[in-house]
């Protein structure tokens, strides 16, 4: 069976704006797969580039940084989870270990990669440190990317791991007691 019909309807319901990207990008005949991810991520096309890319007909450019940023939000019920959940999980507060017993940074787990690269993008442009680890990182920068966030001082908050990844011998207990999970894995 075909997964572009899932893959879409699971892109939809993370984000709208997401939706409208990807629709967008497969009228040109092209694509939101790994491969156009990774040269997003190398060409630093993030969070202003998708708000330029999904405006509406006639919507005008974004003179204010909160546009762009309410714009990315809205109609994106997972983003609107994550974001509850770095609020109560105290993460953009300075370290407090005294108080919280824990490093204050949250883990996100995603099956689509668009989904990943879009959330990554946001919370970057909203000025929290996230990153993706993702299958096409070598094992140095994922064993790299682990070391930093589980350093209690570091300013990386947010890892996304997408499920492919795959998390045995994934230490980050010690940084991390906040997980949320923003789409259900795929059973083979």
């Amino acid at each position: 069976m075909p997964t572009g019909p899932l893959r879409e309807l699971g892109m939809c319901n993370f984000s709208t704006v997401l939706a409208r990207l990807n629709a967008k990008i497969v009228r040109t005949r092209g694509n939101t797969h790994v491969a156009t991810l990774q040269i997003w991520r190398d060409d630093g096309r993030e969070a202003e580039w998708i708000h330029m890319m999904t405006r509406g007909p006639g919507e005008p450019r974004a003179t204010t940084a909160s546009e762009p940023a309410y714009a990315l939000v809205k109609g994106g019920p997972s983003i609107h989870l994550v974001l509850r959940e770095i609020l109560n999980g105290k993460v953009l507060e300075a370290l407090d270990w005294d108080r919280y017993k824990r490093h204050q940074k949250l883990m996100v787990g995603e099956q689509t990669p668009a989904n990943a690269w879009y959330l990554c993008a946001v919370l970057r442009y909203l000025g929290i440190d996230a990153r993706v680890m993702h299958s096409g990182l070598s094992n140095k920068a994922r064993g790299d990317m682990v070391r930093l966030f589980n350093k209690p001082k570091s300013t990386f908050k947010c890892l996304i791991m997408m499920f492919d990844m795959g998390g045995t011998g994934l230490n980050i207990h010690h940084a991390n007691d906040r997980v949320v999970i923003t789409s259900i894995a795929r059973s083979c």
